[in-house]
Parts: C-alpha cells; sequence; structure tokens
C-alpha cells in the first residue's frame, strides 16, 4: 500500500451527557454557577494534548420539560447555550432521553469509549409516584431500571452533585449505583465549580489511561467537608 492510500483513522470519542436540573429552585445562583462551570470543563477539555480520543459533549436539561440543548458533538468549536432555570423537575425523562442516545449507534458510535453521565440535581423528581419517593427504593423505578439494563447505558460511568439540603440523595445513590463512587453534595454554589473540576480530572485521566474504558475516577481533591461526600 502506497504512503497516499493511508488514511488516518478518526480518533476515538469519549462522549460525556449532563444532565442537568434547571428547574424554578435552581433559578438565581445555581443557574449562574452551573453554566459558568460547564464553560470552565470545555475549556480545560479542548486544552488537554496527548490524549487517546477526543472528547464530545451533550447537554440535557430537565426543568418544565426536557430538553436536548446540546446534541452531542465533538467539542473542538463547541460554543455552548446559557441555560436558564424554571418548572418542576422531571428527571426520570431526562433517564429516558440519554438512554436512548447512548443506545442509538448512530449518535454514539461503536468506536466510542464508555460514555460518562453527569447529573446533577438541588431537589427532587417530579415524574416518580408518591410511593416510590416515599419508600425511596429508586432501584424500582422504570426510567432508572432502563438506564441501568440498557445493553450499553449499563457500562456507563455515572457522576453525580446534589445542590443544597434538599437534594435527594437516595436517588443520586441510585443513579450511580457504584460504592465505589461517591455522591457528592454541596451546601452552596461555591461547590459546583468545584465537582466540574473533579469531573474534568476524572474524565481526563481516563484518556490518558491505556485503558480508557476502565471508568475508575480520580480521588475528590478539592476542599470539602467529609459530610458533603456520602459514599
Amino acid at each position: 500500500m502506497g504512503l497516499n492510500s493511508y488514511v488516518a483513522r478518526e480518533p476515538r470519542p469519549l462522549p460525556i451527557f449532563i444532565l442537568a436540573d434547571t428547574s424554578g429552585s435552581m433559578m438565581g445562583g445555581k443557574i449562574n454557577e452551573l453554566n459558568l462551570a460547564l464553560r470552565e470543563m470545555l475549556t480545560t477539555l479542548n486544552g488537554v494534548d496527548d490524549i487517546r480520543g477526543k472528547f464530545q459533549l451533550s447537554i440535557i436539561t430537565f426543568g418544565g420539560e426536557v430538553r436536548l440543548v446540546q446534541p452531542l458533538e465533538d467539542i473542538t468549536g463547541l460554543s455552548l447555550s446559557e441555560l436558564t432555570a424554571g418548572g418542576n423537575t422531571p428527571m426520570g425523562q431526562a433517564f429516558e432521553t440519554v438512554q436512548k442516545m447512548i443506545e442509538d449507534r448512530g449518535i454514539v458510535t461503536s468506536r466510542a469509549y464508555t460514555p460518562t453521565i453527569v447529573l446533577i440535581s438541588d431537589g427532587i423528581p417530579t415524574d416518580c409516584s408518591e410511593e416510590m419517593y416515599s419508600r425511596k427504593n429508586y432501584f424500582d423505578w422504570e426510567p432508572l431500571k432502563n438506564l441501568h439494563s440498557g445493553v450499553r447505558s449499563a457500562k456507563c460511568q455515572r457522576l453525580a452533585l446534589g445542590i443544597g439540603d434538599d437534594a435527594d440523595t437516595e436517588m443520586l445513590k441510585a443513579f450511580i449505583d457504584d460504592p465505589e463512587v461517591p455522591v457528592i453534595r454541596t451546601k452552596d454554589v461555591s461547590g459546583i465549580a468545584k465537582f466540574f473540576r473533579w469531573v474534568t480530572m476524572s474524565t481526563v485521566a481516563r484518556m490518558h489511561s491505556v485503558n480508557p474504558n476502565e471508568t475508575s475516577v480520580v480521588a475528590p481533591l478539592f476542599d470539602i467537608d467529609a459530610e458533603d461526600i456520602v459514599i
């Protein structure tokens, strides 16, 4: 084969899906800090060199309705839309949306590394039954069961941040479903940027590793009170 016949292979993508609570309780400082944190993450990922592929990003919001505000795309040259807050918290619909995207090989290609799903919420899901909420046995909740049992979505790395005292820690634990990965909670908006720096560090570490499909995370290095990390 001549040199002119050689075609460089496209770098393998590592998809990152952000599930962002944009309900009414996120208005003000929370949504502002979330917008800043997302832009900081994007800037950092764009500046990473010598990795085993490329990063892709998608943002799904759930506030009043579920919206795909950022389809899954390569981060190079990506410009993020400003997120706004309002409405209730249809978290289950957001789980269904991301699960369908991950199972769709036209969106997440067969060559892609195992995706990362990042959940940020400051409240409780409003689209599950009162019985489910009172029992806190979210593993029986259909949208979460489907996410955990999907052929491809079951393998995803899942990270979560709970903002404030109203965040449903049991839901975040059930979403992660991995005793090796902590649920991070923050009492105020200052923890949002710290959380996303941790997510960024963990994602970059994967892409520098021998096998980026391994979904281990780096230890949280930010200054956060012990009670705010739920193991």
